[in-house]
């Protein structure tokens, strides 16, 4: 315990707490309270159990954009280099990471939001 010497208010404050938790008295909430609580909380478990196959499919999806992106990459990586003009396949790989990060964001949010 602290060695601080009390003066008059906090003695009082002091007091007027012990009072305080002297006379409360907890109480629960009612049964129609309580039933209602359970009913949104039943609804909140219900909507993430039938929203949880979505957000796996959404990484899932862009996992494969992302798989693809290093496929063409990699197989078409001396046509990337040596062309100077944009190509079809750089094209395509371009929008390959796009929607895989727009798929990993969106994901993203919908998890930090439940």
């Amino acid at each position: 315990m602290n060695n601080v010497p009390l003066n008059e208010k906090d003695l009082q404050l002091n007091a007027m707490i012990q009072d305080m938790a002297q006379r409360h008295q907890p109480e629960l909430p009612s049964p129609g309270v309580i039933w209602w609580r359970a009913q949104i909380q039943k609804k909140f478990a219900e909507k993430d159990r039938i929203e949880r196959p979505m957000a796996i499919m959404r990484l899932l999806a862009g996992t494969v954009e992302l798989v693809i992106a290093a496929y063409l990459v990699l197989n078409y990586r001396a046509q990337l280099v040596g062309s100077t003009g944009f190509s079809g396949i750089l094209f395509l790989l371009c929008l390959l990471a796009l929607g895989s990060l727009i798929m990993f964001l969106l994901a993203g949010l919908r998890e930090s939001r439940s």
